[in-house]
């Protein structure tokens, strides 16, 4: 199949569900194939919640060690949705790189496969 960009967007709260948790152990499971494919991993919307230090991080602690294992802990998380959910930058975790809504629509632009939770 050759290497692919593939984006996981993350658009759900952390809370009430479990598409936080089972995206990322879809990202885990595309990273342990034979491809080696550039996976990304956005957050925007409610799923901006999951950068704020210390919270939500419980069920997925194990997927963020392996991913943080392939090196390849590749977090981002939108201004703009911090902004609109009255998050400040200081209140995100440090795994998580915040980029703008221009740097988003790159991500969409230039990825081969996207998915969303």
């Amino acid at each position: 199949m050759g290497e692919k960009k593939i984006l996981f967007m993350f658009l759900r709260p952390p809370f009430g569900n479990i598409y936080y948790t089972e995206g990322l152990r879809a990202v885990v499971g595309m990273m342990s194939g034979l491809d080696e494919h550039k996976v990304t991993c956005l957050y925007l919307g409610d799923g901006a919640f999951y950068s704020l230090k210390n919270r939500y991080k419980e069920d997925t602690k194990g997927y963020l060690n392996t991913l943080e294992k392939f090196g390849e802990l590749n977090l981002n998380v939108e201004k703009e949705s911090l902004d609109e959910l009255g998050i400040s930058k200081d209140e995100v975790d440090p795994m998580f790189k915040v980029v703008s809504r221009d740097e988003v629509a790159d991500m969409i632009k230039e990825c081969d496969i996207a998915y969303d939770f």
